[in-house]
């Protein structure tokens, strides 16, 4: 058996090996086993033991906080591990960031499908971006399927698939609504505020996931933020969950608050110009 060093919590490093067409996490490398934990600061290194013809070319994952790839050969065994400073000193070399295959713990299939899904909207949102001229992080979905699928447990997976399928998806929505607004006559004055005829919009939107968009409508800008949204519930005109509801043959659900629900998705011409419709008609009984 041959020891197999991680190092876990701050500036992370997991070691995954190349089988195949994948790359195995040191966990899914048959007979590999965990054998310690060494308190090491805000840190821990982890000890596994691994039978020595599993050992193989791979790659270091460094997160801190994103992924950094270090590509390693199978070293000539001195002693009987293969540390970490064995692998810094002797074989590891920088890699480009390239989309590898990680092989799946099995609960993350579900979730990395839905992901998929919605890669497609990445560049709806980066022509809109462009187009209005917002202030959005687009999120680079390559990287981001990159940044979730080289965690090391699947429920690490899992939380971040979710996560950014929920931000994505966020992130189209509130574009359209963005775009309803502007069709009905609205004058962007900043990147989630616009002026309709003698009325303020403000679209409120956090770049987290789970956030709803809310809609207010008033005679001034009123700087509102989702910490004190309570306060302006009377200029309140729509409030959209975004999540990620279900994701079938048609696309993904997309709700009005105690409202009508609709299906989008990129191809749906159709049903995208009734949620905008609909997005006008609640905007306009404050107007």
């Amino acid at each position: 058996m041959i020891t197999v060093e991680e190092i876990y919590g701050e500036d992370s490093w997991f070691i995954y090996f190349m089988k195949g067409f994948e790359v195995a996490h040191v966990s899914q490398i048959s007979g590999s086993r965990k054998v310690g934990s060494i308190p090491l600061g805000n840190r821990s290194i982890v000890l596994w033991e691994v039978p020595e013809n599993e050992i193989t070319n791979g790659y270091y994952v460094n997160y801190n906080p994103r992924p950094r790839l270090f590509r390693f050969t199978k070293p000539n065994i001195l002693g009987r591990d293969l540390s970490f400073d064995l692998m810094i000193s002797k074989t590891l070399t920088p890699s480009p960031l390239v989309q590898l295959r990680p092989r799946l713990f099995g609960i993350e299939r579900t979730p990395l499908f839905t992901f998929r899904r919605i890669t497609s909207l990445e560049e709806d949102i980066r022509n809109d971006v462009q187009k209005f001229r917002l202030r959005l992080p687009i999120i680079n979905t390559i990287e981001a399927e990159i940044d979730a699928m080289l965690r090391p447990t699947p429920q690490e997976r899992v939380r971040l698939l979710n996560s950014y399928s929920e931000e994505i998806y966020s992130q189209w929505v509130l574009t359209k609504v963005i775009e309803a607004t502007i069709e009905m006559g609205g004058k962007l004055v900043d990147s989630f505020v616009l002026n309709v005829d003698s009325k303020v919009i403000e679209i409120l939107y956090h770049p987290n996931p789970g956030i709803d968009i809310h809609v207010i409508v008033s005679d001034k800008r009123e700087n509102v933020n989702l910490g004190n949204i309570q306060n302006y519930k009377d200029k309140e005109v729509l409030q959209i969950d975004s999540g990620v509801r279900t994701v079938g043959r048609t696309g993904i659900t997309v709700s009005f608050e105690g409202n009508a629900q609709f299906v989008l998705n990129s191809r749906n011409v159709e049903e995208i110009r009734k949620f905008k419709e609909e997005v006008r008609n609640e905007i306009r009984k404050k107007l």
